[in-house]
């Protein structure tokens, strides 16, 4: 590919050079659309404006007709339009330009000479301070260096229109809020003190004490929201505010406190209920914290707006927001072998003891020309279910194998396309999973065994990670599954819980950890079955721990973070369950990589 391809400067003049011979052919619309085009790739640059101003001196007054808004609207259209209509309606046309900025703020479509000129006395100082509100939502805060330098002309437009309405409330506090943005605090808050001794209502008391926290003026800033709160006590997002400020800073506890204070007269205001219920939780690591929040979001399905605050709380913890990592001698061989040496790689692995099936499945596949040799005995207490259940793997000897036959690709490819190692919360894990209810319980089981390849998008992913995640999702998918589910009451999950609960009494193995966190999730969604999930979660890591008194248990230390994720866990059965984190703590590590952060989504900038 040529590098003028990816420089939206040589894009931008490729597209002068059509609009200009366009335009020499007196061809107007097709000029307009490759103008358009330019200032999609390069708003900024000179050219563009100068052939903007011969179509619009050849066009005359139907030159806006050549921008036609329609939908969806290219953004090049857009910026043009609202540049060859400012002379006539310079408010609608900087709305447009706001509009662009929302769309990528990191491009100058403000940054234009009409635009520096432009007199804010002669506009509504009411739609200007809309214009600030609109923007400075996209521009973080504080914009990054790169969008600040791009936007300081909506800046110098707030300057200007402050010196022009000096005794317009809203607009003080909204050049405030726009101000601190651009990292000079000290501006904006004389820009909100101005506002709110004006009118100190809610807004400008918002805008005022943003000002003060971002200059580091945090009891000021509270003092500020505190009155406004005292004056309109409903309003609770003042509260909610102040409380994320206070934990911010390390004043948990304070935060807390104010949330229930909030909350004694209003105590089904969201915004409150989910910002306590985290800060409870980062407080003393209680998960019944988060269970109550999901209990309180079902009860409780229409909120003020999107939260992400159990998503915050759960993010890159073990179970909650994350598959936990393989810990087997026998994957740590595979992190020492090169991708692209496995396939031709002969000799032999020799373990000093047996590891669950799923793990010496991965080895045999990765590595189909090794010899594996395993020291020792097989453990009974390893090698057979601990219940009389239905198995997934049979034992002969020290080798195991699936007692299903491979899914169809079908189903291959639909968990393929689902499973991933990190997640929101459990219950978002659990909705993610939903397609997979359609697949016959006998095709997740056979999944379960028979993980799909792992996919592209995550060929960077540690070894048994993948599997591990594809395990977890197909156990969610039981959980889903239309052909276990009780034709009478939907939402019962007995029939998916007894089958999981096999998967987690037999072989010991990763399905074992799957099949449980699937059972945790469920007790997450139903409080009913609370009690019988604690229970058997509980149960299946004593037995974990008991075994490992007299043998290596490679998914005990896993098993004793769930323990911490199930609603209403037995004390003992958590004090267990720390004890054995320490421990793991304290052990000298294996050389491993760390868990994988959260997968971003990848955007594509429309051309």
């Amino acid at each position: 590919m040529a590098d003028d391809v990816e420089d939206p400067v040589a894009q931008a003049h490729g597209e002068l050079s059509l609009a200009r011979v366009a335009l020499a052919e007196d061809d107007l619309e097709h000029a307009a659309d490759h103008l358009a085009g330019a200032i999609a790739w390069a708003p900024g640059l000179p050219e563009v404006h100068e052939l903007l101003a011969a179509l619009t001196a050849r066009a005359g007054g139907r030159v806006a007709e050549l921008f036609p808004l329609r939908e969806p609207a290219f953004i090049g259209t857009v910026v043009a339009r609202a540049h060859v209509t400012a002379p006539t309606d310079p408010l609608g046309s900087l709305q447009m330009l706001a509009q662009a900025t929302g769309f990528d703020p990191e491009q100058p479509w403000a940054d234009v000479s009409w635009v520096r000129a432009v007199d804010p006395a002669g506009l509504d100082p009411d739609e200007l301070a809309r214009l600030f509100v609109g923007v400075m939502q996209r521009l973080g805060d504080p914009a990054p260096a790169a969008v600040a330098k791009a936007n300081e002309v909506y800046l110098d437009l707030a300057r200007r229109s402050l010196r022009a309405h000096p005794d317009h409330a809203l607009l003080h506090g909204a050049a405030a809020g726009l101000g601190r943005r651009f990292g000079d605090t000290a501006e904006a808050v004389r820009w909100g003190a101005r506002g709110h001794r004006l009118n100190p209502d809610k807004l400008t008391s918002v805008w005022y004490a943003y000002a003060l926290r971002a200059d580091g003026r945090l009891d000021a800033a509270l003092k500020v929201m505190r009155a406004a709160w005292r004056a309109a006590p409903q309003e609770m997002d003042l509260c909610a505010d102040m409380a994320n400020w206070l934990a911010d800073s390390g004043r948990v506890d304070e935060a807390i406190a104010l949330l229930e204070e909030g909350m004694r007269s209003q105590a089904d205001y969201d915004c409150a209920v989910h910002t306590a219920q985290r800060l409870r939780f980062r407080r003393d690591g209680d998960v019944r914290h988060l269970v109550a929040l999901v209990d309180f979001m079902r009860e409780h399905p229409v909120v003020s707006h999107e939260h992400t605050d159990l998503a915050q709380a759960c993010e890159r913890r073990a179970w909650l927001g994350r598959v936990t990592g393989p810990t087997e001698a026998c994957v740590n061989v595979l992190h020492r072998v090169p991708a692209d040496q496995r396939a031709t790689m002969d000799g032999g692995v020799s373990l000093s003891a047996l590891e669950v099936p799923s793990a010496l499945a991965l080895l045999r596949r990765e590595l189909p020309r090794v010899t594996l040799d395993v020291a020792g005995p097989a453990p009974q207490d390893l090698v057979r279910p601990l219940h009389p259940v239905r198995v997934l793997w049979r034992y002969d000897g020290t080798t195991a194998y699936p007692t299903v036959e491979p899914a169809t690709p079908a189903s291959q490819a639909l968990l393929a396309g689902l499973a991933g190692p990190v997640w929101p919360h459990p219950v978002a894990a659990y909705d993610h999973a939903l397609p997979l209810g359609e697949l016959p319980a006998e095709q997740l089981l056979s999944l379960l065994v028979h993980p799909p390849a792992r996919p592209d998008r995550f060929a960077e992913l540690p070894d048994g990670w993948w599997e591990r995640s594809a395990q977890v999702f197909a156990c969610l998918g039981l959980l889903h599954c239309g052909e276990l589910r009780n034709p009478a009451d939907p939402g019962d999950t007995t029939t998916q819980r007894r089958l999981l609960t096999d998967i987690a009494w037999g072989v010991e193995d990763w399905t074992t950890e799957a099949a449980l966190f699937a059972l945790t999730v469920a007790a997450w969604l139903d409080p009913a079955c609370r009690v019988e999930v604690r229970d058997t979660v509980g149960r299946r890591f004593l037995a974990a721990v008991q075994a490992s008194r007299t043998r290596a248990v490679t998914v005990r230390d896993s098993l004793a973070a769930l323990v911490h994720v199930v609603p209403d866990m037995i004390p003992d059965v958590l004090a267990l369950a720390d004890e054995v984190a320490a421990a793991a703590d304290r052990a000298p590590a294996a050389a491993k990589p760390a868990a994988p952060s959260r997968f971003g989504r990848l955007f594509r900038r429309r051309r």
